[in-house]
């Protein structure tokens, strides 16, 4: 049965990196998630699944225990719940639990498409917000009250391993003008893969490690409610190949510990916003 499902998930992460074109490529949008598990409320007590049927969306909101659906609504358009890691971290629900953001696939860069993301209320199911922007977007992270949605921006039709981050203003309804940068290193190109995701308690931070084909991995620390962005390069030296294994574990008060396995390869400082190898 554990293999089975292993290797369902394998698939639905397959088909979500050929939605946006980026599997060979090595594109960073894992894409989004339809049917499956959805993504689960903090508490445990429900989870949110988007089941596509071509044209239209349906949303239902259904109980771990059990399995009832207790709720649905059914919206225009292809949307899916968005994954923002390779080892199928789902995002899109605020930590509030009142907003809960589902995605279209991004469109290619370059071919004149559109990128669509509906705003939902959790309670109602209602669209709070249905947001289009030219060019190719994908999900990245909300704040703890849903009020800012942080998406990434593919920039070249060439290189899937271009792209920045943006903050767009839910309230009131604009993308905002200027990429996220860590201001410490404000020229740095960001590039990468996302394989890994945690957030704090709060809903605050969103820490994603990000692997390079030619360069040492790194972690991108979000601060949602600031809207400020930190690269922090870890000092390990990992195969290329063996870095899509690596994942992010909340380790002592303030350390974030970068595992291969059981092997802790290096240490984040939360607080300094530094790493060092254990």
């Amino acid at each position: 049965m554990r293999r089975a499902t292993l290797t369902c998930v394998a698939a639905i992460l397959i088909v979500g990196a050929a939605a946006v074109g980026a599997g060979a490529d090595g594109g960073p949008s894992p894409g989004v998630l339809w049917g499956w598990n959805g993504i689960a409320s903090y508490r445990g007590q429900v989870r949110y699944v988007a089941v596509t049927t071509g044209r239209s969306t349906l949303v239902e909101v259904v109980r771990v225990l059990g399995g009832r659906v207790l709720r649905w609504r059914s919206l225009p358009g292809t949307y899916g719940v968005p994954l923002v890691a390779y080892d199928g971290s789902a995002g899109g629900l605020s930590r509030d639990g009142k907003i809960l953001v589902l995605a279209s696939s991004p469109a290619r860069p370059g071919s004149g498409g559109t990128s669509r993301f509906a705003v939902l209320e959790t309670r109602t199911l209602r669209s709070r917000a249905v947001i289009t922007l030219p060019g190719s977007f994908s999900f990245d992270a909300v704040s703890p009250g849903g009020s800012t949605l942080y998406l990434i921006q593919y920039t070249s039709s060439q290189d899937y391993n271009r792209y920045r981050v943006r903050a767009y203003d839910v309230t009131k309804r604009e993308l905002l003008p200027d990429a996220l940068v860590d201001k410490r290193e404000p020229d740095e190109q960001m590039g990468g893969t996302p394989v890994s995701r945690v957030s704090t308690a709060d809903g605050r931070w969103a820490y994603t490690l990000y692997v390079r084909a030619d360069g040492a991995p790194f972690v991108h620390a979000l601060d949602t409610v600031d809207r400020e962005a930190y690269c922090i390069d870890l000092p390990a030296q990992v195969d290329p190949q063996r870095q899509y294994r690596l994942r992010l574990r909340f380790g002592r008060e303030h350390e974030l510990n970068v595992r291969n396995g059981r092997k802790i390869l290096a240490v984040v400082d939360m607080e300094k916003l530094e790493a060092r190898r254990r």
